[in-house]
């Protein structure tokens, strides 16, 4: 029984490292916009097999990082468009303000988990402050995007609804926007710590009203932000009602 466990746990384990991997090379610019990707050419390079390499292209489908056309196989997909941007800011934002309701069951615990995920949050925001947009850029983009989900995949996790965290694990918008700071720089860092330290206060005193207004606000100006970044606009700040 020991033996018949250990394989499918290297094997997810390499499926994750190659997934990491692909995603470095797809935010660094290695991999551009429309370029295919070769499952024995990706393998050859990572120095692994191709299954691995399926398993994570699979992956990065439901992300929409890259698609998939039969008998073309797999490309890398464009940057996502207003509209696609707008959707993912609201699907996110239906669900995510369900899971805070339901992760208030265990209060106490949910305060802890966020408030050791704004600290993190905190300090990589500060390291990306003076930071300039190029490829040496992206481990400190890809610390604070990280950072900045772990806050919100705290909400999921402790909503303790399977459905609602899988749901939230395929819309990454974490890993969209981080494409997007790779040319453009992040810099709504400082609003972004605090309108989570908002959500955590809130929170922290138990005001469940108090903290989905908050996380609305949250979700609805990263929404604005994000949607200004891949062009001019004359959208406004999102009023709270």
């Amino acid at each position: 029984m020991a033996g018949t466990r250990v394989k499918p746990l290297e094997r997810k384990v390499l499926r994750d490292t190659v997934y990491e991997s692909l995603i470095d090379m797809l935010m660094s610019g290695i991999l551009a916009p429309g370029a295919p990707l070769s499952i024995d050419g990706l393998a050859s390079e990572l120095q692994v097999s191709p299954t691995p390499v399926r398993e994570a292209l699979v992956h990065l489908e439901r992300t929409g990082l890259v698609s998939r056309a039969p008998l073309r196989g797999y490309r890398v997909a464009s940057p996502l468009s207003t509209d696609q941007i707008a959707q993912l800011c609201d699907a996110r934002m239906v669900i995510e303000l369900g899971a805070l309701e339901l992760a208030f069951q265990d209060v106490d615990a949910l305060a802890a988990d966020l408030a050791a995920a704004h600290e993190v949050h905190e300090e990589t925001a500060k390291a990306v402050l003076n930071v300039t947009p190029d490829r040496e850029a992206i481990d400190a983009y890809r610390d604070y995007m990280s950072a900045d989900w772990a806050f919100h995949h705290a909400i999921f996790r402790h909503s303790k609804n399977s459905y609602l965290l899988a749901t939230a694990d395929s819309l990454p918008a974490h890993l969209h926007r981080l494409r997007q700071s790779v040319s453009r720089g992040i810099h709504d860092s400082e609003m972004s710590v605090e309108e989570h330290a908002a959500v955590l206060r809130a929170v922290q005193d138990q005001d469940l009203e108090r903290a989905k207004q908050a996380l609305y606000t949250h979700l609805a100006n990263v929404k604005v932000r994000s949607l200004r970044e891949v062009g001019p606009s004359l959208l406004s700040e999102p009023k709270v009602s």
